[in-house]
């Protein structure tokens, strides 16, 4: 009898042993039942290029940074919130570097019509000193806007439209283009003048002389005047000038 409860004795303490020792389940403890975890919905854009993916000439650019090429027959929600038009996608040996620009959508004519790249009054109006870059733009604006003149924009109304620019959402860093982008706007035209006719906007560009942010880069007597592009046909390459407080068309830009 003390031989049997000596081995019941040696059993239960074994029993305790793995319970303690070796991460045996305890029999008597009930496990507590898992938390369902529910699975994210996936993320849909409006076009059919993510954000993220790599953009190409023609595309349109939608208010959440989706894209759709212009050969795609577009939605009604999609016409709704385009916003831009891929103009420009180049790597470190393409012109104007590794990057991707989109023009705004000009939908009224009168809304761009008739800017003057300054007053006559203005700081950089007899000026060779400013806004001297051929392939960025943005430099150019944003050398504009720190001038001591420039208050509300008032004095530089080709660079406070694009300033001020506002597309559903992208409301910041659109400017106005150096003479180098128009060129390349020039380049797209056909693929740009599809996509705005697939979402029912007549193209403006054929018609009309279109300011850069670009001055006059060659060292002559005349410091007011600015370049400018018209995009009628291949005689109109060549650079235009015009005075700086000409009245000309004016397009906001914008990197994708």
């Amino acid at each position: 009898m003390k031989k049997s409860f000596k081995l019941f004795l040696l059993a239960l303490c074994a029993v305790f042993a793995c319970l303690a020792f070796t991460g045996c389940s305890n029999p008597m403890t009930t496990p507590e039942p898992s938390t369902p975890v529910t699975p994210e919905p996936p993320v849909t854009y409006i076009g059919t290029k993510t954000p993220t993916e790599t953009k190409a000439v023609g595309d349109i650019v939608f208010t959440d940074g989706s894209a759709s090429p212009y050969t795609e027959e577009l939605t009604n929600e999609q016409k709704a919130a385009a916003i831009a038009v891929i103009f420009y996608v180049g790597d470190e040996n393409d012109t104007l570097g590794a990057k991707t620009l989109g023009v705004g959508l000009i939908t009224e004519r009168t809304n761009c019509m008739g800017l003057q790249w300054c007053l006559s009054d203005a700081v950089a109006y007899d000026s060779w000193d400013y806004a001297k870059n051929m392939d960025d733009g943005k430099a150019n604006t944003d050398e504009i806007a720190g001038l001591s003149d420039y208050g509300d924009g008032t004095k530089y109304p080709a660079f406070k439209f694009c300033r001020d620019y506002t597309a559903k959402g992208f409301t910041t860093n659109w400017y106005l283009p150096a003479y180098n982008e128009l060129k390349m706007l020039y380049a797209s035209l056909t693929e740009v003048g599809n996509a705005l006719n697939s979402l029912d906007i007549e193209n403006p560009y054929p018609t009309y002389r279109y300011f850069s942010s670009t001055r006059e880069y060659t060292a002559n007597q005349y410091r007011n005047i600015a370049m400018a592009f018209y995009f009628k046909d291949e005689e109109y390459l060549q650079h235009l000038t015009f005075r700086k407080d000409e009245y000309k068309y004016v397009c906001a830009i914008h990197t994708f």
